[in-house]
């Protein structure tokens, strides 16, 4: 593990600095209003030092990085003088941007049993990720401003990372004006939120709803595809149908992510980005990673997933198309079950059966990491996803909020050698279930090896995940805000 050296100082409770604006970069959205935290620690040191391998200006470098009040304020391999902590990595060590995770369930009111704020962030720090944007498809389902407040309330009293709120379009239009106000920094379009494919074109209100969430500063964030051609035989083709008639709906200010899992799907916007250029193509690792028959054949009926894993054939192209650099940004898309939900075949009304989804928030960056490369992820899982949601994080340079990662690189076995029930060594950098913080257990990626396991994660320069002792610190939190509120 990373030791100190020189004297250890006693910290004090330091306000944090708010971010500094993106420029022209990127349509900003402001953090929120710093929330305290009742088990917060006393604060992170006024000044660190962190020396060793680390990943800045788009490659590995020996340097080193000094914090002081949670900003990073200057990275240079010639020193940088004394401060109240300083560390050093082990040769195997590389520090890392944190991760920003635009799409993860947070669960917790009526689906506690599935996982909890509490548990789904503090598996977030432990996967290296300090941002997450919570699913809005809750029970209750967010789709009113009132909701939405009070989905930002809860969320802020049991947080461990930064966090944004993306409801549904509310259930009376004119709510939509409040969303801002009551938290809200984007809106989330599920497939029951769009218009079908075959919408008649002379009453379709889709355009002017769009404008309409641009005009208040709302981002969005876009699930194509067509429910009515699920388990016929036009199951393949329908996100193809949804994100044909999302373009044509689509208005150039609407600044989008489009969730896809098809290759086809990302061709398709690649073609479209000179008339939409605030679109951006954003998929998840079980899509980018694991096939179907992969799935299957390791978690037999609990590889049910929505939207449906696909063939070899189609992840095999996306990870051509990922390596060439054309996936946006990535996410967990973590949305975990209980183990007796993702077997089960039991009917339940209004329900997929079995469950629809995979735990997925506690290892996603590392999985990418290991599969993907360094410089890859950090682009698509920290810097992208930080510059759309206007944060001065994801990269390591002068200026950014030091929200960082320590990662050990290990050799990569790539031996699968536990079951889902089973456990490994802790020290073994292998996806194990058992060893999951967040309520949800099941995986088809249970039992891989990884590269790449995180030691340390910090949070605005606080060291707030240590997996030597797997202990979290609950410091202080924002809430990612809309350029209206």
């Amino acid at each position: 593990m990373s030791h100190e050296e020189g004297p250890a100082a006693k910290s004090t409770r330091r306000s944090l600095l708010q971010s500094a604006a993106l420029g022209a970069a990127a349509a900003a959205l402001p953090l929120g209003r710093l929330f305290s935290a009742e088990n917060a620690s006393a604060g992170a040191p006024s000044s660190l030092i962190i020396k060793g391998r680390m990943f800045s200006g788009g490659k590995i470098i020996e340097s080193a990085v000094r914090i002081e009040n949670g900003l990073i304020r200057e990275v240079s391999d010639r020193d940088l003088g004394a401060a109240d902590r300083v560390v050093t990595l082990e040769p195997r060590q590389i520090l890392l941007p944190a991760a920003v995770d635009t799409l993860c369930a947070l669960r917790d009111w009526a689906e506690a049993p599935r996982d909890t704020v509490e548990a789904a962030t503090q598996a977030a720090l432990a996967g290296g990720i300090t941002v997450v944007c919570d699913q809005s498809n809750t029970v209750p389902r967010i789709n009113t401003s009132e909701l939405a407040r009070r989905r930002s309330d809860f969320i802020a009293a049991r947080s461990y990372v930064d966090f944004g709120v993306q409801p549904h379009p509310p259930v009376d239009p004119r709510d939509i004006a409040r969303y801002p106000e009551a938290g809200a920094f984007a809106v989330s379009l599920w497939q029951w939120d769009l218009r079908p494919w075959n919408f008649p074109a002379d009453v379709d209100d889709s355009a002017a709803a769009f404008r309409r969430y641009a005009e208040l500063g709302l981002a969005g964030l876009v699930f194509p595809d067509e429910l009515a051609f699920r388990m016929t035989s036009l199951d393949e083709v329908g996100e193809r149908y949804a994100l044909e008639a999302l373009l044509r709906r689509m208005v150039p200010e609407f600044r989008c992510r489009v969730f896809v899992t098809l290759p086809d799907s990302v061709e398709l916007l690649l073609r479209s980005k000179d008339r939409f250029p605030n679109l951006l193509i954003q998929i998840a690792p079980h899509y980018l990673l694991m096939s179907r028959e992969e799935a299957q054949k390791r978690i037999g009926v609990a590889a049910a997933h929505s939207p449906p894993l696909r063939s070899e054939g189609d992840v095999e192209r996306l990870q051509a198309l990922a390596a060439d650099g054309k996936i946006d940004i990535l996410v967990s898309h973590h949305t975990p079950h209980r183990t007796v939900d993702k077997f089960s075949s039991v009917p339940i009304p209004g329900e997929f059966t079995p469950k629809a989804g995979f735990t997925s928030v506690d290892f996603a960056y590392p999985l990418c990491l290991s599969r993907l490369g360094i410089a890859r992820t950090c682009k698509t899982f920290c810097e992208n996803p930080a510059v759309h949601l206007g944060l001065k994080k994801g990269v390591i340079a002068r200026g950014y909020e030091a929200d960082l990662a320590i990662v050990e690189e290990r050799d990569e076995a790539p031996a699968r050698g536990v079951h889902m029930s089973g456990g490994v060594s802790s020290s073994e950098a292998q996806i194990d279930p058992t060893q999951f913080h967040s309520l949800g257990k099941v995986t088809p990626f249970t039992g891989d090896r990884l590269k790449y396991r995180v030691l340390q994660t910090f949070l605005r320069g606080e060291q707030v995940y240590n997996a030597a002792t797997r202990t979290f610190v609950r410091a202080p939190i924002r809430q990612i805000r809309s350029r209206a509120s």
